[in-house]
């Protein structure tokens, strides 16, 4: 099984813990996305329900699936992984957010897929490069207005 990678960076007119917050939240993150994502487990973290061992599902038409965050950080990284519902043998993301100065943040955004089957990983590393891509870059724009 090869293993895909897919790598984007942005950067957020906005300061560190406001860009973590919004990735953080499922709902709004799902809506960054443009996609319906509700948390279905809350993590055991009472002070950060979308924290470690939370679940959010992805409501896609085709095939809905679930995500577990694995590492959070704040305000620094956010780490999941596909846990329920993917055709995916591999599938882990890692959000690593800097302060460049008190009102910009990069993100660096990587994300690991791989597949037993043909082609299938490929084709969805090329998907999220361009779906997940183009919805940062949306959302930067937003933050600028």
């Amino acid at each position: 099984m090869k293993i895909h990678k897919v790598k984007i960076y942005q950067e957020f007119d906005a300061p560190i813990a406001q860009v973590w917050e919004a990735f953080n939240d499922h709902a709004n993150f799902g809506k960054m996305m443009g996609q319906n994502v509700d948390r279905i487990v809350d993590s055991p973290d009472t002070n950060n329900v979308n924290g470690v061992g939370s679940v959010r599902l992805i409501k896609l038409p085709i095939a809905p699936f679930e995500e577990t965050i694995r590492k959070s950080e704040k305000p620094t990284c956010i780490e999941y992984q596909i846990s329920k519902g993917t055709p995916l043998h591999h599938h882990y993301g890692s959000m690593q957010f800097k302060s460049i100065s008190a009102q910009k943040t990069a993100l660096d955004y990587s994300i690991e897929v791989g597949s037993k089957i043909p082609l299938v990983g490929l084709l969805i590393k090329i998907a999220l490069q361009k779906g997940i891509g183009s919805s940062l870059k949306n959302y930067a724009k937003r933050l600028k207005k």
